[in-house]
């Protein structure tokens, strides 16, 4: 085999790659979701669980960034979320570090996931199910936290 060809395997994503991709990405949205649904009454303990649940997002954005032949939006929902995300790991580190901080903190969070990443989300799951045929399988819409309700975007 020659290395081109190796190279495109190991950048494509398989069905089981983008399966496991968004029901681990859901796991990881309820999570942080429950979190901010719980602010501002938050201890640096929950904050760090919740980083660690965020800090695994980025791996499930690899994989789905490896899906080829998926629309403009999607490319560039996957652009957002290499631009934005880096903010609510940093607001979450900033809650461990010091709680106090959490009503400023949480807001920010709220702001670019009801904004920007949850909304990236909803394309990604959804285009990425419909290329490799998985509706039914994952969630193809993903869930929100309180504050979206009232966000302003």
């Amino acid at each position: 085999m020659r290395k081109g060809n190796r190279l495109r395997q190991e950048q494509a994503a398989s069905t089981n790659d983008v399966r496991g991709a968004i029901r681990d990405w859901l796991a990881d949205v309820n999570a942080v979701n429950s979190f901010v649904d719980k602010a501002p009454n938050v201890s640096s303990s929950q904050a760090s669980q919740a980083l660690q649940f965020a800090q695994r997002e980025p791996g499930d954005l690899m994989v789905l960034s490896r899906i080829c032949g998926v629309s403009g939006r999607y490319t560039a929902a996957v652009a957002d979320l290499n631009n934005v995300f880096g903010g609510v790991l940093t607001n979450l580190q900033s809650i461990v570090n010091n709680p106090k901080t959490a009503p400023t903190a949480v807001a920010n969070i709220n702001k670019i996931r009801c904004c920007n990443v949850l909304p990236d989300l909803d394309v990604l799951w959804r285009e990425a199910a419909q290329r490799y045929r998985i509706q039914g399988q994952v969630q193809t819409t993903v869930p929100r936290p309180r504050a979206c309700a009232s966000a302003k975007c």
